[in-house]
């Protein structure tokens, strides 16, 4: 497949040359351009203005021309062109993961702070892992994106615990008067985009300009079991900024930005370890082993069974061990992921209507207010910024619609533990389970809804003032920062249609139900009532109220012309409140076993409330040395933090446990900067190793009735060491040659669940040992290299249009999609074509997406499926898999006033 890529885009080259050439020699026979040297790229990433050839930090910037382009406005679309930046997508949609060299967050707050125009919007959703929804929202007019590498909390705050991503937005100019633009955009795939902007001056020192915003797409895919769209989009936004400069002394800058979107869900297979498809000589209806999936033994046995050879594995059935049937063996994923396509799809239709679930809902509101006063040497910058931010997911959770299996009617008569009775022979206060004669063993499974809305509220400011003498150059800034975000939970969990919950109702009274009594040959219960065999939604809220406040310097001295040192440092105090409603989806939910807490002896679920204080000191040091015009070398070292926090994502409100503590990263690094052949050539390269401590990481654990779920704590030692490369070279007038390339190596270097406590099924089988010891394992979702590549072609004719042709790609190596490195996605390189004209007043760019149709996927999560769990208790292993984007022709056209 690389090298099928490779070929293609060797091809694809060869005729864009010689197409570019033809065109150049048909239009008067000559070919111009205005300038023959790489630009040079100014950024704020220091919150100052630099080149960014001579800032000693590791840093990638989109220009505005590259985002108008291109049409980069989000996170997704600026990882395509990063080598250093990549994004995944989790269970959810507000499951979203930014990660900067190889610093994967798989729990707590993201490691990358998202920033627009320096206000941090950075943020955690509760019930799933990862950034929010609103972390990839699209942006409006952007002037310029920064990919800064490697810690930044002494400069950012909060949050840039392994980098951040800054979206600079273009400003209004008054010296542009009456101007804007309209464009359109149109895909083969149905995908239409409009986008209308105006400015104006007002006076000689102020500007607005109202941006426009609206898109609509049915999606790439359909739901099989539906006809319904999967991944299609309706959005409408707008922007509103106003700019004022006085020409050297005071400027402001007022930004008001709205959005409202919908999303229909997402193309998304989930790719079981287990099918629930049973053998005709299995009386107890375990499944099969999925395709894709092996059998593995479980390290120590389980159950009072002795540990089991692969060989034994390989041929018995799986989970037997469950019935006390050697050999003791799970299922797991094994192997290569990347194989699935749109009939794998299997999403079931919401039961009240029909239809597929509603989706994703958003309404954001961003606000920001930028004072800058120039008051004598001083800076003095005040930063202010709002966000008001709804949001509702609906989606199926589970991915599964099939039936489960059944051994007919009366089998259930031949389980010893099923009993069966009239239903009048008890009192009205006592539930009889098993009445039913004619019921059948089946298999136990669940469906599950994912409906929570969420409701964010930030507010931060932030005050800073810089100097510089001859030889100083100096920052002081002090930063609060707050955010209230209230959860609503109303997942709902309900048996499948096919499961007999006669059957199922009398042998989990037995477990779930300690008041259950057996008058005569009749079972009652007091407290169990039977399962949840309806959508009925548990209402479960949660809230998080966050406060950040911290206080930073930054001292940079010149010793020489050419050498500079930097020490700066961010002392930080951040309280997090959390409050939840001690309810359980699946025991209060599903099970409907009604709440009582045993050590209150209260059957009313009170309202919890719980506090997290953190204070730390994040340093940062930095050496740089101007060797020559052509060559710029730096060394530096910084430490990261990111808070602990309270595990929110194990489909329950009770907060009194899941406490888990902060990371803290410490990473040091050197790099280089050239420009050669008079400024034609751009080499950089650096080398980095962070060292991480307690990285925040998922384990599997048992509920109070057996069930697996995922829960969070803390790894011991990991480390990141690697390497990344740039060149950026013109060779002639028409011609721009990019290559970036990142290596990260991961290592979990101390992870061992037997120091936390006793190991689970899934933590023995994934590490491969009793302890549940994945040290020597690397992170997930981390490929350990990523390259992006282009090659460009652009000229100029005597008529004064210009035009280009530009072949580019990203290659990202495999990466793991459970913590014991057992399943993966594979290597794959996507590659993008695209051509343009411009006049002076209008542009036309045609362009096509996954040039070759590549059809591996290309984002996945290991997670745990609920649609079939054996004998009711252990949720095999799964893969949520998202389906990639086909090949894909469009064209986008701009007219300029």
């Amino acid at each position: 497949m690389a090298i099928r890529n490779i070929l293609v885009a060797a091809v694809a080259a060869i005729l864009m040359t010689s197409g570019a050439k033809l065109q150049a020699e048909s239009a008067d026979g000559q070919v111009r351009a205005e300038n023959f040297q790489i630009e040079e790229i100014v950024v704020t990433a220091r919150k100052k203005v630099e080149d960014l050839q001579s800032v000693p930090i590791a840093i990638e910037a989109l220009t505005r021309e590259a985002l108008e382009e291109k049409a980069i406005d989000t996170i997704r679309d600026v990882a395509k062109y990063s080598s250093s930046l990549i994004f995944e997508v989790g269970v959810l949609p507000n499951d979203t993961r930014p990660a900067i060299r190889g610093t994967n967050s798989s729990r707590g707050r993201p490691n990358v702070a998202v920033l627009v125009d320096g206000v941090d919007i950075s943020s955690e959703t509760m019930t799933t892992a990862g950034g929010g929804t609103f972390a990839n929202l699209g942006l409006l007019d952007l002037e310029r994106v920064e990919v800064v590498k490697g810690p930044q909390s002494a400069t950012y705050g909060r949050s840039a615990f392994a980098g951040a991503l800054n979206y600079i937005t273009r400003r209004p100019d008054p010296d542009e008067g009456l101007s804007g633009y309209i464009e359109g955009e149109a895909d083969e795939h149905g995908y239409i985009r409009g986008v209308v902007n105006g400015g104006m001056s007002i006076g000689a020192s102020s500007a607005v300009a109202l941006t426009l915003l609206s898109s609509d797409f049915d999606g790439y895919y359909k739901n099989p079991n539906t006809g319904g769209d999967l991944g299609g989009l309706e959005q409408q936004g707008m922007a509103v900024a106003f700019s004022y400069d006085d020409g050297g002394e005071f400027s402001a800058y007022l930004r008001t930005e709205y959005a409202d979107e919908s999303y229909t869900p997402r193309a998304v297979v989930g790719r079981s370890s287990l099918n629930n498809l049973s053998g005709p000589r299995d009386p107890f209806l375990l499944g099969s082993i999925a395709e894709g999936a092996m059998n593995l033994a479980i390290p120590g046995g389980s159950r009072g069974l002795p540990q089991a050879t692969q060989q034994q594995c390989g041929a018995a059935l799986p989970f037997s061990y469950l019935v006390g049937m050697p050999p003791a063996c799970a299922s797991m994923l094994v192997g290569d992921m990347s194989d699935a396509d749109e009939s794998d799809i299997d999403q079931s239709p919401n039961p009240a209507t029909g239809e597929d679930f509603n989706g994703t809902e958003i309404e954001n509101l961003r606000v920001s207010l930028e004072l800058d006063w120039q008051v004598g040497a001083l800076q003095i910058l005040s930063l202010t910024g709002y966000t008001d931010h709804s949001s509702r997911v609906e989606e199926d959770f589970d991915l599964t619609n099939f039936d489960l299996q059944s051994l007919g009617p009366r089998s259930a008569n031949f389980n010893p533990l099923y009993t069966f009775a009239d239903v009048t022979a008890f009192p009205p206060n006592l539930t009889p389970l098993g009445n039913n004669p004619l019921a059948a063993q089946t298999q136990f499974g669940v469906n599950i809804n994912s409906d929570t809305s969420f409701d964010y509220t930030q507010f931060s400011h932030e005050l800073r003032v810089l100097g510089e003498t001859e030889k100083l150059e100096w920052m002081v800034d002090i930063l609060f920062w707050s955010e209230d975000l209230d959860t609503l939970q109303n997942q709902m969990w309900w048996a499948r249609e096919t499961m007999d919950v006669d059957y199922w109702n009398s042998l989990l009274s037995r477990q779930v139900d300690p008041t259950c009594t057996l008058p005569g040959q009749v079972r009652s219960c007091q407290f169990f009532s039977g399962v949840e065999t309806e959508m009925v939604p548990l209402r479960i809220d949660l809230t998080r109220d966050t406060e950040h406040l911290s206080a930073a310097a930054s001292f940079g001295y010149h010793f020489t012309e050419s050498l500079r040192g930097t020490i700066e440092g961010r002392y930080l105090d951040e309280s997090i409140v959390y409050t939840g409603v001690p309810l359980d989806v699946f025991i209060n939910g599903f099970l409907k076993i009604p709440y009582f807490d045993l050590a209150t002896f209260s059957s009313v679920p009170a309202l919890q409330k719980e506090v997290v204080q953190e204070t730390a000191f994040v340093p940062r040091a930095s050496l740089d040395w101007q060797v020559s015009d052509q060559l710029f070398v730096y060394a530096s070292a910084g430490k990261g933090f990111k808070p602990g926090g309270i595990a929110t994502t194990d489909a329950n409100g009770d907060i009194r446990t899941g406490h888990y503590k902060p990371e803290i990263l410490w990473a040091y690094e050197a790099g280089f900067k050239t420009n050669f052949l008079d400024n034609r050539l751009r080499f950089n390269g650096a080398v980095f190793l962070n060292d991480y401590q307690d990285q925040q990481i998922p384990i599997f654990v048992r509920d109070s009735v057996g069930v697996t779920k995922v829960s969070v704590t803390n790894a011991g030692n990991s480390e990141i060491i690697g390497f990344e490369l740039e060149a950026l070279y013109r060779p002639t007038i028409n011609w721009t040659l990019l290559l970036a390339w990142t290596h990260a190596e991961t290592e979990l270097e101390s992870f061992n669940i037997s120091d936390l406590g006793a190991p689970s099924v899934y933590d023995k089988v994934q590490s491969g040992n009793v302890l549940g010891d994945f040290s020597g394992k690397q992170f997930t979702n981390t490929p350990e290299d990523v390259l992006v590549f282009a090659v460009r072609f652009d000229a100029e004719l005597r008529s004064g249009m210009s035009y280009f042709a530009e072949l580019g790609g990203n290659y990202q190596s495999k990466r793991f999609l459970d913590q014991g490195n057992l399943s993966y996605l594979d290597e794959v390189t996507i590659l993008e074509m695209s051509a343009g004209i411009t006049s002076d007043n209008w542009r036309v760019t045609t362009y096509v997406d996954n040039l070759t149709d590549e059809d591996k996927v290309q984002s996945g999560l290991g997670n745990v499926s609920f649609g079939f769990m054996p004998i009711g208790q252990v949720a095999p292993f799964r893969a949520n898999l998202t389906l990639p984007t086909p090949r894909t022709f469009g064209v986008r056209a701009r007219y300029m006033f």
